[in-house]
């Protein structure tokens, strides 16, 4: 069973990433294969797509990238 998401969608316009401020957006299922996320999962995905944030339990795990 799959989290409800309904409240993510009011609060998408203020998200940004938490390492290029970009705003984010849905991820699609393109992006996500590529990220190793299955495609059934919901994830974020930065304005350039260079950064991918996957859901978890219906939380964002908005954490910045490893270098």
């Amino acid at each position: 069973m799959s989290a409800d998401l309904t409240w993510l969608e009011k609060f998408l316009p203020l998200l940004r990433c938490p390492a290029t401020k970009q705003p984010l957006r849905w991820a699609s299922d393109e992006e996500k294969a590529r990220s190793s996320i299955p495609v059934s999962e919901k994830a974020l995905v930065t304005a350039d797509g260079k950064h991918l944030y996957p859901i978890s339990g219906g939380i964002p795990i908005l954490l910045p990238p490893q270098t």
